[in-house]
């Protein structure tokens, strides 16, 4: 492990997010927030120094990295920055303890939306602001933004990439990784325009469209209000949000070809199957919603409807937006919100979960081996959209699956140990939500809670699982390793 190239590539990545943080003065200024805009200040002069630090220790360092560098950088760099992220809500006073504003901030950053704050509406807007940023920031990954406006980054850029890009075969648009970088990055930033404008007219403040734009492409789910979208009571918004959860959701290499004329969607099978679970889900929590006894009579067909494709959207694509508190639903109701928790978006989007393309080699996976033991001698190659899969694709996605199903295994059972008087559901849940990126859970920690209440011991390892979700096990779980960090 080359330490000095490390710290090197830290600073370098650190230092234009430290700077970033200068992005909430504005709004700092213009709602006449004077302390936090000393706050902010400071937070970015404390980055900049900590980067300063750390390039001088590696500045002599080849920029060379390889493989064991390449996952430490990406590991390092998200947790570095969900530190130094994490200053101006610990500064500010805006939560007790640094371990809130680490949670705060590592939530915003992996796009999960699971929130300490208990008055939203009182916090200053210009921090209420920022941890939006921290989602659009962290929406396309840190590195791959970076590696899109700072060519410095260079050698590596590809392995760098592939590590941030979700998803089992992450393949490059154009030949050189920072066009790519900068072709999504374009697309990414026009959407998250877009939506602000839609918002805006369809009766948001600018500060609201903008804030919920931002969380929504990303895919994190930070609202500007306590009851979230619910808030703002108006069927436009909600139908506006999810039609662009449903993009963000969507492979990011079929917006490009949309761009360039070619209409991709629908040829792929991860498309075809991610639009067919969207649809049976909403339609399915429309159709138990309108037999339920509690919403059959108070709710028109309509409103359970808008409310079916919103939660399914919002809990498929790990965005965790909340129109309605799905936690009073019916219990088949609640089951499938679960299992869409495991879902996820499609590989290259900003979504988080196991994404589907890992569900359609898996079912795949399951089809081939039921029909080699019924016809053993029968020769069959695993195919998707006409493409042969790679058995080393294949070894990888179900080596994921069962490290993903451990972990959360895992995860829940430490949650529950460190929270005894929590209800078993409320630390299965809180394990789902984080280690998918999603945000809300049920009960405890369900669609109108917060994480508030979770012990600090519980932060840490929750904020763990944001970040192994995120990141999709792999780097953290090799940094992990104790041989890792060996010389060869």
């Amino acid at each position: 492990m080359n330490l000095r190239v490390l710290c090197k590539l830290l600073g370098f990545l650190l230092a234009p997010f430290s700077l970033s943080m200068l992005a909430a003065a504005p709004f700092a200024m213009y709602y006449g927030e004077w302390a936090m805009l000393g706050e902010f200040v400071a937070a970015s002069a404390a980055g900049l120094a900590i980067a300063g630090v750390l390039y001088l220790i590696g500045r002599t360092a080849k920029e060379t990295i390889f493989r064991r560098e390449t996952l430490a950088i990406t590991g390092l760099s998200w947790t570095v920055a969900a530190a130094v992220g994490a200053l101006p809500f610990y500064m500010s006073g805006t939560v007790p303890t640094y371990t809130d504003a680490f949670f705060e901030s590592m939530s915003g950053l992996t796009t999960t939306g699971s929130t300490v704050l208990t008055a939203i509406e009182d916090t200053p807007k210009s921090l209420l602001f920022w941890r939006s940023f921290l989602h659009f920031l962290g929406g396309l990954g840190i590195i791959v933004l970076f590696v899109a406006v700072l060519p410095l980054v260079g050698v590596g850029a590809r392995s760098l990439f592939k590590q941030e890009s979700p998803g089992p075969v992450p393949e490059g648009l154009t030949p050189r990784i920072r066009d790519t970088s900068v072709m999504l990055f374009k697309i990414y930033a026009g959407l998250n325009v877009a939506e602000t404008l839609i918002l805006w007219v369809s009766g948001l403040s600018f500060f609201d469209a903008l804030n919920h734009a931002l969380a929504t492409m990303a895919t994190g789910g930070f609202s500007t209000r306590d009851t979230s979208v619910l808030a703002f009571a108006s069927p436009v918004v909600e139908w506006v949000i999810v039609i662009f959860m449903f993009l963000a959701g969507t492979n990011f290499s079929h917006h490009v070809d949309a761009v360039r004329g070619r209409f991709t969607y629908f040829g792929s099978t991860e498309f075809r199957l991610y639009l067919g679970i969207v649809v049976a889900a909403s339609l399915f929590f429309a159709a138990i919603l309108s037999v339920s006894a509690t919403t059959a009579v108070s709710n028109p067909a309509g409103i359970n409807v808008r409310d079916g494709f919103f939660t399914s959207l919002a809990l498929m694509t790990t965005t965790g937006f909340g129109t309605v508190d799905f936690d009073q639903w019916p219990h088949a109701a609640r089951m499938v919100a679960i299992m869409l928790m495991f879902v996820g978006g499609c590989a290259g989007s900003t979504a988080g979960g196991m994404k589907v393309i890992r569900w359609v080699i898996l079912m795949k996976v399951a089809i081939h081996e039921l029909a080699r033991n019924i016809s053993p001698r029968r020769v069959t190659t695993l195919k998707i959209d006409g493409r042969t899969i790679p058995r080393e694709t294949t070894h990888e996605v179900l080596v994921f699956f069962f490290l993903y199903m451990l972990l959360f295994v895992f995860g829940s059972l430490g949650i529950a140990l460190l929270m005894p008087d929590q209800s078993l559901l409320s630390s299965i849940t809180a394990a789902a939500a984080t280690l998918n990126n999603i945000g809300p859970g049920l009960e405890a920690v369900g669609a109108t809670m917060n994480y508030a209440g979770q012990s600090d011991a519980a932060k840490w390892l929750m904020s763990l699982l944001m970040l192994m979700g995120r990141l999709e096990l792999f780097p953290i779980l090799a940094m992990l390793s104790k041989t890792f960090w060996t010389r060869t």
